[in-house]
């Protein structure tokens, strides 16, 4: 069962950070939208139901301002309205995964504060999902640290200068999750 899951993960990631590369963003954000609730089923079967009750918040609180719009509410438009259920959500999932948790809501952050891609987030929350363990965050962070330092260091070499760059996420997680399972396995 886990190579049959490695396998569809590396495909999905493979093709999205095809897209990635190319264009800068994936076509559809159902190529996001589906592994994600594919991940949270996943979890969910496995019994970690506090993960998927909070990726789930985050992703609606996500969606806020479109559903405040939907009911003409605008009080749902605004983070502080969320932020119990938010707080309630976190406090369930760090009991059990409390990495995975963090991760999560990081993810989010990340994308409210405009430094990661709508599609890199989610597509981070879906791993996290489908590996909640330290090996895939540890993995995770860093590759993406490897790559963000050993280009800020190859811009300095060539230009003199210290720069940070707009990475494309998908292909560095694809090498995260690739990592994880090599070092997993020695």
């Amino acid at each position: 069962m886990d190579w049959i899951i490695l396998g569809i993960v590396i495909l999905w990631l493979a093709a999205v950070s095809w897209f990635d590369l190319r264009k800068g963003e994936v076509p559809h954000s159902l190529w996001v939208i589906i592994p994600l609730a594919l991940a949270g089923a996943y979890r969910f079967w496995q019994g970690d139901w506090q993960l998927v009750v909070l990726t789930g918040l985050v992703a609606l609180i996500s969606e806020r301002e479109r559903i405040s719009k939907l009911f003409g509410f605008e009080e749902i438009g605004r983070v502080l309205t969320w932020l119990p259920f938010l707080l309630l959500a976190l406090f369930w999932s760090v009991q059990n995964s409390p990495i995975t948790a963090m991760s999560i809501v990081g993810f989010w952050v990340a994308w409210e504060l405009g430094w990661w891609g709508g599609a890199d987030a989610v597509s981070a929350m879906a791993l996290s999902l489908v590996w909640p363990g330290p090996g895939f965050f540890l993995a995770f962070f860093g590759c993406h640290a490897i790559v963000a330092f050993g280009l800020m260091a190859f811009t300095y070499k060539t230009e003199r200068k210290v720069k940070a760059h707009r990475l494309p996420g998908l292909p560095i997680m694809l090498l995260a999750v690739i990592s994880s399972q090599i070092i997993q396995r020695i």
